[in-house]
C-alpha cells in the first residue's frame, strides 16, 4: 500500500481482531498472506523472524499454561503485520499523516518526532553493522561479554545525536509547527484491501460484541 492512513487503518483493524478475538490470528495471517505486497524473500525472513521471536515466550509458557499454542500465534500474526508495516514505510510518511490528522501545528511537531525516532532507528541498526564488521575484522565473534560496552556504545551515540539534532533545531529558529504540504497516493485496489481487512475483523469481533 502507497498510502500510509490505508496501511495505519488496516493495521488496527487487523491488530484488533488478532489480540482481542480468540481465532482472530487466523484473519489477520489470511491477509498478511494476500495483500502483504512483500516479495518472497521478505516475506520468508518475516516468516522466520516472526517464528523465532513467538517461539521463546511460547516455550516458556508452554511450561506453566494451556494457553502458550493460542498466545504464540497471536504474537507471531502481530509480528508480521508489524514487519509488513515497517517494510513498507517510505520517509516522510509520518509527517504527511500527521499533518493531515492533527494541522500544520501539533501534527507538524509529532509528525516531526516520529520521523526522528525512525531516523535514529535506522542508525542503531547501522551501529549494530559497523560494530559487528569491526570485530569480524579483530578475528573476534558476538558475545556477552561485548554486550556491555556495545549498549553502553549505543546509548552514547544515540544521546549524542539527539541533542546534535536538539541544536540543529534551535538554531534553524524551530519553535513548534511548520508549513507542510501532506503529500499521498491512492489506487482503488487499496481502498478494497483496507476495506477486506476491515470486513475481517468486524467478523472476528462480532462474537466478542454480540455473544449469543
Amino acid at each position: 500500500m502507497s498510502d500510509v492512513r490505508l496501511r495505519i487503518l488496516s493495521l488496527t483493524a487487523l491488530s484488533l481482531s488478532v489480540f482481542f478475538v480468540p481465532a482472530g490470528f487466523a484473519a489477520g495471517l489470511f491477509w498478511w498472506l494476500l495483500f502483504s505486497g512483500i516479495s518472497l524473500k521478505q516475506r520468508g525472513k518475516a516468516l522466520l523472524a516472526a517464528f523465532l521471536i513467538s517461539a521463546i515466550p511460547t516455550l516458556v509458557l508452554l511450561l506453566f499454561g494451556d494457553e502458550a499454542i493460542h498466545y504464540g500465534a497471536k504474537t507471531f500474526v502481530l509480528l508480521l503485520l508489524a514487519f509488513w508495516f515497517g517494510q513498507t514505510y517510505a520517509a516522510g510518511e509520518f509527517q504527511s499523516f500527521f499533518v493531515w490528522l492533527f494541522g500544520r501545528k501539533f501534527g507538524f511537531d509529532v509528525g516531526m518526532a516520529c520521523e526522528n525516532i525512525i531516523l535514529q532507528t535506522s542508525l542503531i541498526a547501522d551501529d549494530v553493522r559497523g560494530f559487528r564488521l569491526a570485530l569480524r575484522q579483530k578475528g573476534k565473534r558476538f558475545g556477552i561479554s561485548h554486550l556491555p560496552p556495545f549498549a553502553f556504545g549505543l546509548l552514547v551515540l544515540s544521546l549524542r545525536r539527539a541533542e546534535l539534532s536538539a541544536k540543529l533545531l534551535a538554531r534553524r529558529g524551530y519553535v513548534s509547527g511548520g508549513t507542510f504540504e501532506p503529500v499521498f497516493s491512492i489506487t482503488k485496489s487499496e481502498i478494497s484491501q483496507t476495506v477486506f481487512a476491515g470486513i475481517l475483523s468486524v467478523l472476528s469481533l462480532l462474537p466478542l460484541l454480540f455473544p449469543w
